[in-house]
């Protein structure tokens, strides 16, 4: 599926001015990206495993109930500031896997380790996300002690979650979630939700409407079934224009209800059309940002402290040209160990040339800023690719839903 990779010259016209130049052979440097590099986003697994089995998960070793040791953690931190990558705050975002299997009190820990490491040096704030099973009172006040930004995952009312979002035994999960839900109604503990759109939820856009109304849920994310990691196949492929019709009439009924709910995706589309896309430079060369393309912009730290940077999703898939995209563990090394890595110079070679062809080819491109490196790989088989679903799902059809009504309330 996927080419032999190499030492890659290429040569690029565009905004930003001409340039050729072969740099997958010479080391970067940290001082040559300007903006300096700084973490924005710290991925963080404390353990692989979950206790649902859902359809369209990307995840492998899902049944894997290995955690992350306090240790592991501390050096995830102390590396970051070691390099140099603090900037004025740090997103932590506890993930990939379901992360409230592993107790509050480890949790209790794992917080007091980051502010003694990094407390000093920025501002950090705390996320999860959850499917809301085992959401209890003690979480929540845990939650709102810590501050901590809970993001649940919910698929609509329970016939179109139960679809996807399944126990291990194959028994419906929406009970339980609303459960969780139900549990941070009643200490009040802010949430976001998040929907993974498949071929099901296409046609039932007033019933998840409906439900987000009755459950009072202000924030949404509207995610689709990607292709990505172990789940191959997206159930959008073929229904792009289904997809399109959807998310209209989700807009529409925002607007209709006077925006009493936002979601994410036009929220940002209204984001970029009113105030454009800030830019990041590189030997001489200039950029949209796009965290997902910018070396350790963000960083994921698997539980047992391999690494990697770019898209959070690529980290321990199977792709042995690749090693894997996992570019050291925090036991042995710091993060910007990998600039000196042909291994991550190649990948880095690819993910530029990916923006590129972002570049020369889309009219998205300076609302995207060079799309997903992940979904590039994972669908088209290469990193130095360019249009993807996601890009049409996740940003060319919200962008255009938004343009649309903004056009016609000029008229």
């Amino acid at each position: 599926m996927h080419k032999d990779y190499e030492l890659l010259r290429f040569t690029r016209t565009g905004p930003g001015g001409p340039s050729s130049q072969t740099f997958a052979g010479s080391p970067l440097r940290r001082e040559e990206f300007d903006p300096p590099l700084k973490t924005h986003l710290l991925i963080l697994q404390p353990t692989p495993f979950c206790n649902i089995n859902c359809s369209y998960c990307y995840l492998p070793g899902r049944s894997d109930v290995s955690r992350m040791t306090h240790e592991t953690l501390q050096l995830a931190a102390r590396h970051l500031r070691q390099d140099e990558l603090l900037g004025g705050m740090l997103s932590v975002v506890w993930h990939a896997g379901e992360p409230l299997v592993i107790p509050i009190e480890w949790y209790q820990a794992a917080f007091d380790i980051l502010s003694a490491e990094l407390g000093d040096c920025c501002r950090i704030s705390h996320s999860i996300q959850t499917n809301a099973t085992l959401i209890d009172d003690d979480w929540c006040q845990f939650f709102l002690r810590h501050r901590v930004r809970v993001g649940v995952s919910l698929d609509g009312p329970a016939d179109l979650h139960d679809r996807h979002r399944r126990t291990r035994t194959g028994g419906g999960t929406h009970e339980a979630a609303m459960n969780g839900v139900r549990a941070l109604q009643r200490h009040r503990v802010p949430y976001h939700a998040i929907i993974v759109i498949t071929a099901d939820s296409l046609d039932h856009a007033e019933d998840i409407h409906a439900f987000l109304l009755a459950e009072g849920v202000d924030q949404v994310g509207f995610n689709f079934d990607e292709a990505e990691g172990v789940h191959a196949e997206s159930s959008l492929e073929g229904r792009e224009g289904a997809h399109a019709a959807f998310l209209a009439r989700m807009l529409d009924h925002m607007i209709a209800d006077g925006a009493r709910w936002q979601v994410r995706e036009f929220s940002l589309a209204r984001k970029q059309i009113v105030d454009g896309h800030p830019v990041w430079r590189w030997r001489g060369r200039s950029f949209p940002e796009n965290d997902q393309v910018l070396p350790f912009a963000l960083v994921s730290v698997a539980w047992n402290g391999d690494f990697s940077t770019f898209s959070p999703e690529l980290i321990g898939q199977q792709a042995p040209e690749f090693g894997n995209f996992v570019f050291g563990n925090v036991h042995r090394s710091g993060y910007l160990t990998a600039f000196s890595q042909v291994a991550f110079r190649r990948i880095w070679n690819d993910v530029l040339k990916g923006v590129d062809t972002c570049r020369n080819a889309c009219a998205y491109y300076h609302y995207c800023g060079g799309g997903a490196p992940a979904n590039k790989y994972f669908e088209n088989g290469s990193l130095a690719s360019g249009e993807t679903l996601y890009c049409r799902a996740m940003f060319q059809r919200p962008f255009e839903a938004v343009l649309s009504r903004m056009e016609a309330a000029l008229r």
